[in-house]
C-alpha cells in the first residue's frame, strides 16, 4: 500500500460509507490524487517528491473525512455522540438522585445504563466501522432508546419536578434515537440510482415500519413493567421481551427490503406488528 492509499484509508476511517459506496469513494479519491501526482511528474519533478506534493495539495486526512462525513452523512455522527453522552449523564444524574432522595442504590441499573451508554459513544468514535454494520449500529440505538423508554416508566418513583425533568429528558433522547436510526437507515441505502418520487416512499417506508417497531417495543417494554410489578422476575417476561427481539431481527430483513419494495415493506410490517401482538395472547391462554 502506497503513501496516497494510505492517505486515502485515513479519510475513509472518518465515515461511515456502505462497502460498496466506499470502494466508489476510494476509487475516486485515489484517481483525483494520481492526477496530480502525474500533473508534478510532467513539471520535472521526481516520483517521490510528486507525490508528496500532490498530497500536501490534497489537505489533511481528518478534515476531509469529517468533511465527507457531514456532507453525506449531516449529523449522524454528532447524534451519536448526543445520544451516547446523554444516556451517560443521565446514568449519573439519576443514579445520585435515586441514593439520596428516594435512597435506593441499584448497581445492576447503574452498570446496565453506562454500557449502553458507552456502545453509543464508541460507535460515535469507530463510525467507519460501524457505518459498514448499519443494522447492528440501528440495533445498539433502537436498544439504546427502548432501555431510555423502561426507565421512562421508572422515574415516576422520584416525587415531586425531579420526575418530570428525568420524564422530559428521556423523551427527547428516545426522539433522538428513532430519528437516528431513520436517518441512518436511509443513508444506507442505494438513493443514487433513484428518482425524488422514489426516495420519498423510501423515507416513508422506513418511517411507517418504525413506527410499528415503536408500537411493538412500547407494548413489550410495558408489559414486562407489569410483570415485575405484580410477579417480579419469572420467565413470563421472555414473553414481552421474545417479541421485541424477533422485531429486531425482522427490521433486519425489513431493511433490504424497503430498498427494493417499500411498498411492499409497509405491508409485511403490518402483518408482523399483528403477529406480534397476537403472539403473546394466544400462548398465554393455551398455557
Amino acid at each position: 500500500m502506497n503513501r496516497m492509499e494510505k492517505h486515502v484509508n485515513r479519510i475513509l476511517d472518518q465515515m461511515q460509507s456502505p462497502p460498496d459506496e466506499r470502494e466508489e469513494i476510494k476509487e475516486e479519491l485515489l484517481t483525483h490524487l494520481e492526477s496530480a501526482k502525474y500533473d508534478y511528474m510532467n513539471q520535472g519533478n521526481s516520483v517521490k517528491k510528486a507525490e508528496k506534493q500532490a498530497l500536501e495539495d490534497f489537505g489533511d486526512s481528518s478534515l476531509i473525512g469529517h468533511g465527507l462525513q457531514e456532507s453525506l452523512y449531516p449529523h449522524q455522527r454528532s447524534l451519536l455522540y448526543v445520544i451516547g453522552i446523554a444516556t451517560l449523564l443521565f446514568a449519573v444524574f439519576f443514579y445520585i438522585s435515586m441514593t439520596f432522595v428516594v435512597g435506593e442504590v441499584e448497581p445492576i441499573w447503574l452498570l446496565i445504563q453506562m454500557i449502553i451508554g458507552s456502545a453509543v459513544t464508541l460507535s460515535a468514535i469507530n463510525i467507519a466501522f460501524m457505518g459498514r454494520h448499519y443494522w447492528s449500529l440501528n440495533v445498539i440505538v433502537l436498544i439504546t432508546a427502548m432501555w431510555n423508554g423502561f426507565n421512562v416508566m421508572i422515574v415516576e418513583q422520584i416525587p415531586g419536578k425531579q420526575a418530570i425533568f428525568f420524564w422530559f429528558y428521556l423523551v427527547i433522547v428516545v426522539i433522538l434515537c428513532i430519528l437516528f436510526v431513520i436517518r441512518n437507515s436511509y443513508y444506507s441505502s442505494d438513493n443514487t440510482t433513484t428518482t425524488k418520487k422514489s426516495r420519498s416512499i423510501l423515507k416513508i417506508s422506513y418511517v411507517v415500519n418504525i413506527i410499528f417497531g415503536i408500537m411493538i417495543c412500547a407494548a413489550g417494554l410495558s408489559i414486562a413493567y407489569l410483570f415485575l410489578i405484580f410477579g417480579g422476575f419469572s420467565w413470563m417476561l421472555l414473553i414481552p421481551i421474545s417479541s421485541i427481539v424477533a422485531w429486531l431481527i425482522f427490521f433486519k430483513f425489513q431493511m433490504k427490503l424497503i430498498q427494493h419494495r417499500p411498498l411492499t415493506a409497509i405491508a409485511v410490517g403490518f402483518g408482523f406488528l399483528i403477529f406480534v401482538s397476537v403472539s403473546p395472547f394466544a400462548i398465554v391462554t393455551a398455557m
